[in-house]
């Protein structure tokens, strides 16, 4: 009697388990409705929505099961990181590396440590002292134990949100232009910076980092790693190419979606098994796929479970907001978006005048990039998950973060009136080459299919006298897209006699 007992309490509580996620689910679908319509309309980001939702959501308290919905929702970092690893191509890396390594490197070094000495020494920082004496804030509040901590701290603030620029950049058609292709190139060397990020905050959690410095392990760690990653790598490449090849000549839409999601979890179980983060392993296996034929069917299939389970995460995140919090700490939280801001746009400007740019596309970078980023919510996130930050710390973090994510349209507002004075200063009113686009000869033509007629077509577009060019010119550049990888296979290895 007492172990029948026992199983009905179980299958209830699961039961009530099932329930409780049946009506979060039927909760944010709704939320999804309202919110991404709406906050089109207003010309804003929903990512900036959906934190709002989970503010409301977790004040009326409408998240029955908000364990189990948070869990759900590190999916949708999952499939972030892996489409920033799809996006890290060598050709595009490499297009990009003046602007990518001339500023966005130094910039997340120099960020990273103007941040991180803020919050130094440990139990007496600087920043503490700061707050104290302007708003007779605690001592604790922006207190850390670890030089450790601090770096992790600066690390995370040092990176600026993709999401909200990239779409501000495409809504006013600036992608092409130089300002647009510096602001990508350092956006693309931050995605690769999270990579070390991610590395470290699982080692951090294994040792006392209160008593003795993490970097003697962590170096221990990563040779001890080098060899699995280094192996995964090796092997993924030509493995997973194999099976994506084998799995799109069935032309099965269910099986290629299928393989995604399998790719994405195995690699993330994988790094797991090798000590590091599962959010490593989704960014390793974009990074294999990047450069495939495959690249851009993978974008296409994973985007709506990328787009609807980071949205759950951003309204999770939302929930974790601590509104009592913003309202007794809001001179603190004004202080620190303000540095925040500050510092990143100083920063950002002055490298970016040293490598070519004008003043006044160095200032719109500077203060276009000043937010924190999502992969900021990414770090705060697992280091909340691993308790390797204190946890009010974490919160007021988090809040300073979404303010300046929501600030990011006012602030590229800001940046176009402050070029447009710098412009009017110096009576430069012809046409400058900075808003010229940064691609070379033209965008590609599009080839839908590469049958025979793709193939003549082709062979038109590279004939430079065709249109009239040199001899030594390359002809019209072109994209070409099959639906049948043999075709692509073959056609590759015919023309550019590469095997791919």
């Amino acid at each position: 009697f007492r172990v029948r007992a026992g199983v009905g309490v179980e299958i209830a509580s699961a039961v009530e388990v099932i329930n409780d996620l049946g009506f979060d689910t039927l909760t944010f679908l709704g939320v999804t409705v309202l919110v991404v319509p709406a906050f089109r309309v207003v010309k804003a980001s929903p990512i900036l929505g959906f934190f709002c939702a989970g503010v409301v959501l977790n004040q009326f308290g409408l998240i029955r099961n908000l364990t189990d919905v948070k869990l759900l929702s590190e999916w949708g970092i999952l499939f972030l990181l892996f489409e920033m690893g799809l996006e890290l191509s060598l050709s595009r890396l490499k297009a990009l590396a003046k602007f990518a390594f001339g500023i966005g490197l130094p910039q997340v070094l120099l960020s990273t440590l103007a941040f991180a000495a803020f919050e130094l020494p440990p139990n007496g920082a600087i920043g503490t002292r700061i707050l104290q004496f302007l708003f007779n804030s605690r001592p604790d509040l922006v207190n850390i134990r670890s030089v450790d901590e601090a770096i992790v701290i600066g690390a995370a603030l040092s990176l600026s949100s993709s999401a909200f620029v990239l779409q501000l950049l495409a809504e006013k058609g600036e992608l092409a232009t130089r300002f647009g292709s510096a602001t990508l190139g350092i956006l693309l060397l931050q995605d690769i910076a999270v990579v070390p990020l991610l590395v470290i905050l699982p080692v951090l959690e294994s040792q006392n980092v209160v008593e003795q410095s993490v970097w003697p392990m962590l170096l221990a760690e990563s040779l001890k790693a080098l060899g699995g990653l280094g192996i995964l790598s090796l092997g993924g490449k030509y493995l997973i190419r194999r099976i994506f090849e084998f799995v799109a000549e069935s032309r099965s839409s269910e099986a290629f979606v299928a393989l995604c999601l399998l790719t994405v979890s195995g690699t993330s179980l994988l790094t797991q098994w090798l000590g590091f983060s599962d959010t490593l392993g989704a960014f390793l296996a974009g990074a294999l796929l990047a450069e495939t034929n495959f690249r851009t069917q993978i974008e296409a299939d994973i985007r709506p479970f990328r787009g609807l389970l980071l949205g759950l995460f951003f309204v999770t995140t939302g929930t974790s907001i601590d509104m009592q919090l913003l309202i007794r700490e809001w001179p603190n939280v004004l202080s620190l978006l303000a540095g925040l801001i500050a510092i990143k746009t100083l920063i950002t400007t002055a490298l970016a005048t040293r490598v070519g740019l004008t003043f006044q596309e160095s200032v719109r970078i500077g203060l276009l990039l000043s937010q924190g980023g999502e992969f900021g919510f990414v770090v705060f996130s697992l280091a909340n998950r691993l308790g390797v930050l204190p946890l009010e710390l974490n919160k007021l973090l988090i809040i300073v973060v979404v303010l300046s994510m929501a600030l990011t349209p006012l602030l590229n507002d800001l940046g176009r009136k402050a070029a447009g004075i710098i412009d009017e200063r110096s009576e430069t009113k012809e046409v400058k080459p900075a808003e010229e686009a940064n691609y070379g000869a033209t965008e590609p033509i599009v080839i839908l299919g590469f049958g025979e007629m793709g193939q003549v077509l082709a062979k038109f577009l590279a004939a430079p006298l065709s249109f009239g060019l040199e001899r030594d010119t390359e002809g019209w550049p072109y994209v070409a897209f099959d639906l049948n990888p043999a075709v692509v296979k073959v056609d590759i290895k015919r023309i550019f006699g590469i095997n791919s």
